[in-house]
């Protein structure tokens, strides 16, 4: 074992987005606490830092509203895997308990398992959080849910618990080998699953949920509402609530139902209306 590792801590106000992306690099562990990323490593992080340098020139030449910065340090050696493992606590979102494959269930709850070495969300960050109640409020009566940007899968997981039939896309390639696994893990099955986003079918489903940021929600917003059938009913999340009103005027064709602010993150429900 080396002397000493690298510790990269990344501070953001839009944690899911940097995530997805540090995840795309080879990196031993990642350890979320607050709105800081904590990477450690015995590699050298060169190729991350080239690279959130870059990324942080396009988010301001794109004028995303998502501040990143971060400092780099060496320290001495130690078993950080385990550290890691022991700042990782599970969380209970009404009735759905999420842990990892080290933690012990929690008796009268429903359980759902995340690898996090794979995971881009555990429903620790807020829009995980209120997509997770809503969707215990809502899929009844559902049969059918698309979860757009799916990540870790954690809340495709969540819908086919409560026996929706699920399909699941993401454009980062590591996000469905994630979902997959997590999947295997809770031996739930998953209808299909594929790289890229959801124009990519022609089906309509009785849920949508989007747990992306707001600028690709407005992007993708006519074939979000094209997955709806005519009872349908969608959520949207990971909004940071500067973007509230220009993503409920873009919806307006919709009922909006239902919202949640935690923190700066907003979450909206909605429903097609009825003519």
């Amino acid at each position: 074992m080396q002397k000493t590792y690298q510790e990269l801590v990344i501070k953001t106000n839009n944690l899911e987005f940097i995530s997805d992306f540090v995840f795309a690099f080879d990196i031993d562990a990642v350890e979320e606490k607050n709105n800081e990323l904590i990477i450690r490593s015995d590699k050298s992080l060169d190729d991350l830092i080239f690279a959130l340098d870059e990324l942080q020139q396009r988010l301001n030449d794109c004028n995303l509203n998502i501040n990143l910065s971060y400092s780099l340090s060496e320290k001495e050696n130690k078993d950080w895997i385990d550290e890691y493992k022991k700042n990782i606590k599970p969380i209970l979102i009404d009735n759905i308990y999420i842990h990892t494959t080290w933690q012990e269930p929690k008796v009268g709850c429903i359980n759902l398992k995340i690898d996090p070495a794979l995971a881009f969300g555990s429903g620790h960050h807020e829009s995980t959080n209120s997509c997770v109640e809503f969707l215990q409020k809502y899929t009844k009566d559902c049969k059918t849910g698309l979860d757009v940007g799916c990540g870790s899968g954690i809340l495709s997981l969540v819908m086919a618990q409560y026996g929706l039939n699920v399909d699941a896309c993401d454009t980062d390639e590591l996000a469905v080998i994630s979902t997959n696994n997590n999947f295997k893990l809770n031996n739930l099955s998953l209808n299909n699953i594929w790289q890229g986003s959801c124009d990519k079918t022609n089906k309509k489903y009785d849920l949508v949920v989007a747990n992306i940021i707001a600028d690709v929600i407005l992007i993708i917003k006519n074939d979000l509402i094209k997955r709806l059938n005519e009872n349908g009913v969608l959520i949207l999340s990971g909004i940071l609530n500067t973007y509230s009103e220009r993503i409920k005027s873009q919806f307006s064709s919709l009922c909006l139902v239902d919202e949640k602010l935690k923190g700066d993150w907003l979450t909206l429900v909605y429903k097609v209306k009825n003519e």
